[in-house]
């Protein structure tokens, strides 16, 4: 080995090139998945109203006897069907078999909701640490040329500014990552929030605790509007 050749290292492995096509293809079908969750979330809420409604109309109250235009309302039209109706708690029997149907589908859909979120996430996870691993590594990759380039006082300035070419796609894709990291971190709160509401649904909640359930599902606290619209902004 000449003292030349000993002289200077060999330079590092060429960094893989980055296909910023590749990324921006992962961060549609990322946000595909998204308009997905958000359709079952959609579906979920109207079940958990479904709910709320049935549980109300089965646990109604009796009518009020003490009021005295509905006393004489009564007395006025008392047939044998009024007699029954009274005894029985002012509930049909048909009626309350149709609400406990109701109430056992809808806890049966809001599970199956439950299960298809989870999926989804899953998914979304995937991609957004697909994307995240190939954006670092090929970060890592140019500046392990660029420091290494850099150290070469040979080198001319053209030289210098190709290697720093790879950078900008780097630069969109660094924005992808970011993006789909912080949608599916403020989704999957989103999702722990929902799935406790599921497990706590019970035919003896109050009729204020699933008002509130039915309030936090539509107002989404963990889900920040700003970062949604920045997020389409990219698709566009």
């Amino acid at each position: 080995m000449t003292g030349e050749a000993a002289a200077h290292e060999a330079p590092p492995a060429s960094p893989v090139l980055f296909d910023e096509e590749k990324a921006r293809r992962s961060f549609l079908d990322f946000m595909t998945k998204v308009t997905q969750y958000e359709e079952l979330v959609d579906a979920g809420k109207r079940f958990l109203v479904k709910f709320h409604q049935e549980l109300e109309h089965f646990r109604r109250p009796k009518l009020p006897m003490e009021s005295g235009a509905l006393s004489e309302l009564v007395k006025s039209n008392y047939t044998d069907r009024m007699k029954c109706y009274l005894e029985a708690g002012c509930h049909l029997q048909h009626q309350s078999i149709r609400n406990i149907n109701q109430l056992q589908s809808c806890e049966e859909k809001l599970e199956d909701h439950i299960n298809k979120a989870k999926l989804l996430l899953e998914e979304l996870q995937y991609l957004a640490e697909h994307v995240y691993s190939t954006t670092l590594t090929a970060n890592l990759g140019v500046i392990r040329s660029s420091n290494y380039f850099h150290g070469d006082n040979n080198l001319t300035d053209e030289c210098c500014e190709d290697e720093q070419q790879p950078v900008d796609p780097l630069d969109s894709a660094v924005t992808y990552s970011s993006v789909m990291i912080l949608v599916h971190n403020m989704l999957k709160l989103d999702y722990s929030m929902q799935e406790k509401i599921v497990k706590a649904l019970c035919l003896k909640a109050s009729s204020s605790e699933l008002a509130s359930y039915c309030l936090m599902w539509d107002l989404r606290p963990y889900v920040d509007d700003n970062v949604m619209q920045l997020a389409w902004k990219f698709v566009r």
